[in-house]
């Protein structure tokens, strides 16, 4: 800070306050050497202030006897140039101690430094090392409005006192009703009947209304809708921007100020974990983030040396702001700007601890959620020095979101915005108040402090609920796929051109204003600009891009709908819908392993166990595997009802009675306790919540990929073939084959094919825009794939490929384990196969240098919302574009995977006979026991099927290639799981014949286990858990996988009919049959299964073959050798047949006219819904 010259009278009224507390020696010596100067007109005073910040730098200060001798006038020599208001008011004062030579210690002061002087560089220090830090009063404890959560029943309008005021009459959860008066801006609020609105105030006690004004509570409308403060920030200039970020989440708009503020930022958050300041360090967080950041360093052209500089450039003022602001207590260079400050006030600041750092915080409160850089614990001592040196001192402490601006050094009002919300959160989270933020502006290395403003929240909160409103309109008008007379979801342009332009989200905001809203322009001052961004576009260009996007946001609702339940239902009622792990509680015996992933998601490895599962055996302890919740699914963790999302993950390990997560931070029991201890007011056990997550990002990147296509600098070329549907080009086909056969790596990888795979190769070759391989099962279309990318990569392209599944992709890199080219795997590793995981990031050394990285965009499988099904959400593009050309598309009909009897199944129900065996030797291959060793042990008397046939032994028997094996005489009736299903007799079956086969010496890898239903999946895999090799597969996760033996599950089995749409989609059940390549063996009820219209063919021809196995009853009991010793996963809340009322007896009729007077709400949520039943039943 340059030095500040104070005013002449300014300095005599100090200097004469300032000596006037010196004592008789003193004043003779200053009386006799008194020199003529207008600064010192009379002997002064020193008076000693009490709580000097001096004392709270440095607490180990001893007060001395003042010398008899001492030379004022000598100490004062050169006052009128110090710098009085960054000087302490007690820096002369005598200190008590010991005596010493002050006028031999001052010799030469009159050209010392003292701006850049310590306050006590004179000070003797304490030889003692009890120094005790200052006092600090502690935050005070948040004080928590009263929200209460309201449905809107109607809204009125009317005129009290000249002012225009609305009434709400609204009810609340236990039906009371109220009214709320909204007055001034708040009156202006689109609130209608229906709304959910939070009133965070008092209602008064006899009349029960309360009014919101700009005087006093608040209205939060629609809270469920979590905004980010980010969005919030910019909304006071343009309410349109960030709505359009959210709902266009771009991949693309990567500039190299973004990444090397983010790359700093993550250096920088480093060194906070680690309190590591040194340069060594820095240099090696700087390294490893450039090596994570090789993605966004190709977008920018830029290598991984120029940007290890340009980091280390900009991170150069980290060691001097650790320095300066890293301490218990404020140091006298530690200056924190603060432009909200009085005149003459100064502040100090120190950073005593951290708390954390990228903490996600969800507020449904206020209806907000965001990401503060960091956390911190912050000491604060303001200083006030006035004209009559009333001098007051002032230490605080107090919680601080803490953001890290590495752009301009200007405190704008976004980022004002951003922090002030952020100490909203902030106190939710940590339950003390934070009157104020932190800004950190590396370039200046400046840090601000942004005092919370009352005014300015209510005005963000009121942009806030306008937003809102806006979004709920998009999920009514996306219901109109036609979209004629609706109203509209974004707010207007602003119409600055100068603004306009330099907008990051110009080109979705022109193309929304084009194709969704038809706005006709040719007047206002972005006239030119709008036509620029958008003239190149036919309406039939536009219409596409409007269907397309109504479709995306009906889909989007559908996950909407599930996550608002985190905060409106507890974690009981959460757990009975099956997307809720209750009463959890760490397992601190739990050691992960040494392994440790570069993941921004999986960070930390934690086991989480029942609490109340302590001392629970049997039945009475309640299954993980009940539910929607599985492998590989995100999660949220938080202890309710105060502390939401603390971490957020995936599931990597599930079993009956405990779960392993990855998440991406630190969950410490004992931090949350003391958290919990401050949030309640007494101690109480830390008990979690592990919740299913909806994952959002997905669809904002569909939707950019899609309007990529229509902007104005867009892919002209796949907008031309996409939409326009133009015919695609092709070279000359005997000119790419004598070509390819120059290429060796196309001779190698052809060697093996058959013709129709070589007329596929080189169709795709020959291909200038795309070309469809349509191959049937077993056909070879991994291998031919394979070959295509090492033919591809010998030709010196680079290749990207992509799946809507990781074991789609991994099947396919399973085929590439030998080759010598570089392959990188992108994606969670925690999903990516373990054979092929030596192709991510995470299994590789530092990169030297840059390779070229494509963004690897996962889309939802299927299509959830029914009306968006409808609407053509489900048709993809393969079979968009081969519908329009099919002589694009090239057929694959010789396979080489199943035998001819379990060809002659997808024949005969899809094919149409057109499939082919490759050879005899796949026709004829059948499963050859290694051992005959338990099929005479079976003989022997291990077996107690009466009749004297044993359905084990005939399973077994390399005769049977394909058998149904149909349970409808056991019976082995399904059970309900909440609103999911399964099969414990047939998943017993299962077991006793993959045990069968074990002992028989078959490998587990030549097993897999397929079935329809997750919830089965659960249950086999349970059973099987210590069978690692055996896959254990739904439909889509087995795509391109196949075994030696199949067995599948098929679960329904039931009096009333009810098979699902699962069981209906021939797609699925055409995948699953097509896996086996020497045995197939399908569990399941004829009669229940014969009513799908696919299945009663199937039927027909497994009779005509006699192919179908009846079993007897009792059957599942007479291999007593192969039982399982695991029971199944059933739980206390678990119906079983009867009284689920699916089995055939007595009792059905009376549980189904029981079931129709108590509705399940999941059920009528799923009602004519079959996609999101797939979902709810299948798997992802």
């Amino acid at each position: 800070m340059p030095p500040t010259t104070p005013l002449t009278v300014d300095e005599d009224d100090f200097m004469n306050s300032l000596l006037s507390g010196l004592g008789s020696s003193i004043h003779a010596e200053s009386s006799k050497h008194q020199p003529q100067s207008q600064h010192i007109k009379s002997p002064v005073k020193i008076s000693q202030n009490k709580r000097r910040l001096s004392d709270t730098s440095h607490p180990r200060k001893r007060h001395c006897d003042t010398p008899p001798d001492l030379d004022v006038v000598a100490l004062l020599d050169g006052a009128e140039n110090w710098d009085w208001k960054e000087m302490e008011v007690g820096f002369l004062t005598p200190k008590k101690v010991q005596e010493y030579d002050l006028a031999g210690l001052l010799d030469g002061a009159e050209d010392w430094d003292w701006e850049d002087m310590e306050a006590d560089f004179l000070t003797p220090k304490k030889h003692s090392s009890t120094a005790q830090k200052p006092s600090i009063p502690p935050g005070k404890a948040y004080a928590r409005e009263t929200c209460t959560r309201c449905t809107v029943e109607s809204v009125s309008s009317d005129s009290s006192d000249n002012a225009f005021q609305k009434v709400l009459s609204v009810r609340v959860h236990r039906g009371e009703h109220r009214s709320v008066i909204l007055r001034d801006d708040w009156a202006n609020s689109d609130i209608r009947a229906g709304d959910i609105i939070n009133v965070l105030g008092e209602f008064d006690l006899f009349s029960k209304v309360i009014t919101v004004s700009s005087q006093s509570n608040l209205l939060i409308h629609h809270p469920d809708l979590l905004l980010t403060a980010t969005a919030l920030s910019n909304a006071p200039q343009c309410r349109r921007k960030p709505l359009l970020s959210a709902l266009v989440r771009s991949t693309s708009d990567v500039t190299p100020a973004i990444v090397w503020g983010n790359m700093l930022h993550e250096v920088m958050q480093s060194c906070m974990i680690s309190q590591r300041w040194d340069e060594r360090w820095i240099d090696e967080r700087i390294d490893e983030v450039v090596r994570r950041s090789l993605a966004e360093l190709v977008k920018i052209g830029l290598g991984v040396d120029e940007a290890k500089r340009e980091v280390k450039t900009r991170s150069k003022g980290l060691r001097v702001f650790s320095e300066r602001y890293m301490a218990d207590v404020p140091k006298p260079d530690a200056i924190l700007t603060n432009t909200r400050a009085a005149y003459g006030q100064t502040s100090l600041l120190a950073i005593s601890e951290l708390h954390d750092v990228e903490e996600d915080i969800w507020s449904p409160t206020y209806g907000l959620k965001g990401k503060l850089d960091a956390t911190v614990q912050a000491v604060i001592a303001q200083s006030t020095i006035e004209k009559q040196l009333k001098h007051q001192s002032l230490l605080s402490e107090h919680v601080m979101p803490f953001e890290i601006k590495t752009g301009r050094s200007v405190a704008g009002m976004e980022h004002r915005a951003q922090t002030m919300l952020y100490t909203l959160l902030a106190s939710e989270r940590y339950g003390v108040e934070v009157p104020s933020g932190l800004l950190y502006y590396t370039q200046s290395e400046e840090v601000v402090q942004v005092p919370r403003g009352k005014n300015e929240l209510r005005a963000l909160i009121g942009a806030r609920n306008e937003m809102a409103a806006y979004m709920m309109r998009r999920s009514t008008t996306a219901k109109d796929i036609e979209g004629s007379d609706v109203e509209p979801f974004l707010p207007p342009t602003i119409d600055d051109e100068r603004t306009c332009k330099k907008c990051y989200a110009l080109d979705a905001c022109m193309l929304y204003r084009k194709a969704v809203e038809d706005v006709q322009d040719d007047s206002s001052p972005i006239a030119d600009t709008y036509a620029l961004k958008t003239s190149h576009l036919t309406p039939a260009q536009a219409a596409f891009f409007k269907q397309w996007e109504s479709l995306i946001s009906l889909e989007e609702q559908d996950l909407v709908r599930f996550k608002k339940e985190l905060w409106t239902m507890n974690a009981q009622e959460r757990e009975e819908k099956g997307r809720c792990f209750s009463s959890m509680a760490i397992d601190l015996s739990y050691r992960a392993g040494n392994k440790q992933l570069p993941e921004k998601i999986h960070r930390y490895t934690y086991r989480f166990i029942r609490v109340l599962d302590v001392g629970a055996t049997g039945d009475t302890a309640r299954s993980l595997l009940n539910g929607h919740m599985s492998c590989g699914d995100a999660i949220t963790v938080s202890v309710e009802p105060e502390l939401l999302a603390l971490a957020r993950g995936f599931i990597v390990e599930l079993t009956p009675h405990e779960v392993i997560l990855g998440v991406d931070h630190e969950i410490s029991a004992g931090k949350i306790a003391a958290r919990l201890r401050t949030l309640r007011g007494a101690a109480a056990p830390v008990i979690f919540r592990i919740d299913k997550d909806e994952l959002f990002g997905g669809m904002g990147r569909i939707r950019d990929n899609l309007a990529q296509l229509f902007y104005a600098d867009g892919d002209t070329r796949r907008l031309e073939l996409v939409v326009d549907l133009r015919q695609p080009r092709f070279d000359d086909k005997t000119e790419t084959q004598d070509y390819l056969q120059l290429i060796p790596e196309y001779v190698g990888a052809s060697a093996s094919l058959n013709s129709s795979q070589l007329g596929a190769m080189t169709r795709v070759l020959s291909a200038q825009d795309y070309a469809l391989i349509l191959g049937m099962p077993g056909t070879g279309k991994t291998t031919v794939i394979a070959a295509l990318i090492r033919t591809l990569v010998g030709m010196g392209r680079s290749v990207l490929l992509t799946s809507y599944t990781h074991s789609a992709v991994d099947t396919i890199l399973l085929k590439l384990k030998d080759v010598d080219f570089g392959v990188l795997r992108l994606g969670n590793v925690d999903k990516v196969h373990p054979d092929v995981r030596k192709f991510t990031l995470a299994d590789r050394k530092t990169a030297a240098t840059i390779e070229q990285l494509e963004n690897q965009i996962m889309t939802p499988p299927v299509v959830r919302n029914l009306a968006a099904r409808k609407g053509g959400l489900e048709t993809s593009l393969f079979r968009r574009l081969s519908d329009a050309h099919p002589g694009a598309v090239v057929d694959l009909t010789y396979q080489y995977r199943m035998n001819e009897d379990i060809m002659e199944l997808s024949n005969k129900l899809i094919y149409g006979g057109r499939l082919r065996c490759g050879s005899d030797t796949v026709a004829k291959r059948c499963l050859v026991l290694p051992s005959r060793t338990f099929v005479e042990s079976l003989r022997s008397g291990a077996c107690i099927c009466r009749h004297g046939e044993c359905w084990l032994e005939q399973i077994l028997s390399e005769s049977c290639k394909v058998v149904f094996i149909d349970t409808d005489l056991l019976p082995a009736h399904e059970s309900r799981v909440g609103d999911l299903v399964q099969n414990d007799i047939e998943a017993s079956l299962v077991y006793q014949l993959v045990e069968a086969l074990l002992r028989s010496d078959v490998r587990q890898d030549q097993i897999g286990v397929m079935s329809p239903y997750r919830q089965q999946i659960k249950l086999l895999s349970h059973l099987l858990q210590d069978r690692r090799q055996i896959e254990i597969l739904t439909a889509d996760r087995s795509q391109g996988r196949d075994k030696d033996c199949i067995i599948i599950s098929m679960v329904r089995s039931n009096d009333s009919g009810q098979i699902g749409d699962l069981i209906k989609d021939w797609r699925r059940i055409n995948v699953s049959f097509t896996r086996a390549r020497s045995k197939l063996v399908i569990i399941g009820s004829q009669t229940t299964l014969s009513l799908t219209p696919l299945l009663t063919e199937f039927f027909t021809l497994v009779e005509d073959r006699k192919w179908i196995l009846k079993l007897a009853s009792g059957t599942e009991s007479m291999h007593e050798i192969v039982e399982s010793p695991r029971s199944g996963i059933r739980s206390p809340g678990k119906r079983d047949v009867k009284s689920a009322g699916l089995g055939r007896s007595q009792d059905s009729e009376e549980h189904k006219r029981q079931t129709a007077r108590t509705p399940r709400i999941d059920e009528g949520l799923l009602r004519g819904r079959p996609v999101l039943n797939d979902i709810v039943n299948g798997e992802k």
